[in-house]
């Protein structure tokens, strides 16, 4: 069997499949809460087999159209593996490398309203310790202060992640 037919084969099989629904119910789920902007957020899901391998939604779908069958399979490089839509290069390689580089089987990069609106204040994010309320993201929260905008190679993707330890969330702003 050849390596893209296995790829193929994991995608349409018993593993894999149910992932498939599920990211793109999470993705209608997101949707449906005001979490997405536009069609150039993305959700990803590493597949648990230790392949490296991973899904992704699709470029040019808004959240809410997503379906499971339009979700994609893509390798640690960002080459799409199976999957019949195009996918977002940019999605790729940020993906890509937070999956290698911090570890993490699922990735959830939004452009949430409130997040972005705190990307484009002067300090780029939350001051964590003005209240109570702020301080449960304390110590929580990366801000990329160098972003240089799209990553379209594993250069920024790497560069960017070696600018900021490994909270649990993160925000990228372009610098003015």
């Amino acid at each position: 069997m050849s390596r893209s037919s296995t790829h193929g084969a994991d995608y349409r099989g018993p593993t894999v499949r149910p992932l498939r629904d599920d990211l793109a119910l999470a993705l209608r789920a997101a949707a449906h809460h005001g979490l997405g902007e536009g069609v150039c957020n993305h959700f990803s899901i590493e597949l648990p087999d230790g392949s490296g391998r991973f899904l992704l939604n699709p470029r040019g779908l808004l959240w809410s159209e997503v379906q499971a069958d339009d979700i994609v399979m893509v390798d640690a490089h960002g080459a799409r593996l199976a999957g019949e839509r195009e996918v977002e290069p940019t999605a790729m390689f940020i993906h890509a490398a937070v999956h290698r580089i911090a570890a993490k089987a699922c990735v959830l990069h939004t452009h949430m309203p409130f997040a972005t609106a705190l990307t484009l204040t002067a300090e780029r994010g939350l001051d964590t310790t003005l209240s109570q309320n702020a301080m449960r993201f304390h110590g929580r929260v990366a801000i990329d202060a160098h972003y240089n905008g799209l990553a379209l190679d594993d250069s920024e993707a790497s560069a960017s992640r070696a600018r900021w330890p490994a909270p649990t969330s993160r925000f990228s702003a372009t610098t003015a």
